[in-house]
C-alpha cells in the first residue's frame, strides 16, 4: 500500500514501453488512494513525458474534478494545454477554475496568460472579476500598477480612486494610499 512504492513500479514499466502496464499501476494506485497528489502527478506526467497529450488531458480533467482545490493540477493542466498550442482549451481550463475563486495566484496565472496571448481587454476583465471577489487594498494595488505597467496612467488613476470609494474604511490600507500618492507623483500631479 506504499504509494512511492506503487508510484515506482509505474514508471518502472513506462520506462519498459510498456505503457498499458504502467496505466494498470497508476488507476490500481489511485483506486487505493485517489487523494494522493504524489500520484495523480506522477501519473500525468509519464503520460505528457511521452507524448500521450489526450491521456493526459482527460487525466488533468480527473484530477481537478476530484480535487479542484489542489492548486498544482490547474497549473499544470493548463501549462500543457498551453503548450501544446490548445490556447482556447487552456482557456477553458482557467475559466473552470476561476469559478473555484482561487488565490490571488490563480487569478495572476490567468491574467499573465491572457497578456502572452496579446488580450490585454481579456486580461482586464479579469482584474475587474478579480477585484469584485476580493475586494482588498492588495487587489486594487495590482490592478492599479498593472494598469500603469501597461502605460494606461488614466485607467490606472481610476482604479485607485474606486478602491477609495469602494473599499470599507477598514480595508482601506496604508499601502493603498502610499502607493496612490507614490503613483501621482510618477505623474508629476504633485498637487493631487
Amino acid at each position: 500500500g506504499h504509494i512511492g512504492t506503487w508510484c515506482r513500479y509505474g514508471l518502472w514499466e513506462a520506462s519498459q514501453k510498456e505503457f498499458e502496464r504502467a496505466r494498470s499501476v497508476f488507476e490500481r494506485a489511485l483506486d487505493i488512494d485517489y487523494k494522493s497528489q504524489t500520484i495523480w502527478l506522477k501519473y500525468c506526467d509519464m503520460e505528457m513525458q511521452h507524448k500521450f497529450v489526450n491521456h493526459a488531458r482527460n487525466l488533468w480533467d480527473r484530477a481537478v474534478t476530484l480535487l479542484p482545490r489542489v492548486d498544482s493540477f490547474w497549473y499544470k493542466y493548463s501549462y500543457m494545454e498551453e503548450m501544446v498550442g490548445a490556447i482556447d482549451n487552456a482557456r477553458d481550463v482557467f475559466e473552470r477554475w476561476m469559478k473555484w475563486e482561487p488565490d490571488d495566484m490563480g487569478w495572476s496565472a490567468f491574467i499573465k496568460f491572457e497578456m502572452r496571448q496579446n488580450e490585454v481587454e481579456k486580461a482586464r476583465q479579469l482584474y475587474e472579476q478579480y477585484t469584485a471577489l476580493y475586494p482588498t487594498s492588495r487587489a486594487y494595488i495590482k490592478y492599479a500598477s498593472w494598469e500603469e505597467k501597461n502605460r494606461e496612467r488614466g485607467l490606472s488613476r481610476i482604479v485607485y480612486q474606486r478602491a477609495l470609494e469602494e473599499l470599507h474604511p477598514s480595508e482601506r490600507s496604508e499601502k493603498l494610499l502610499i502607493n496612490f500618492a507614490r503613483f501621482e507623483e510618477r505623474c508629476k500631479e504633485i498637487d493631487r
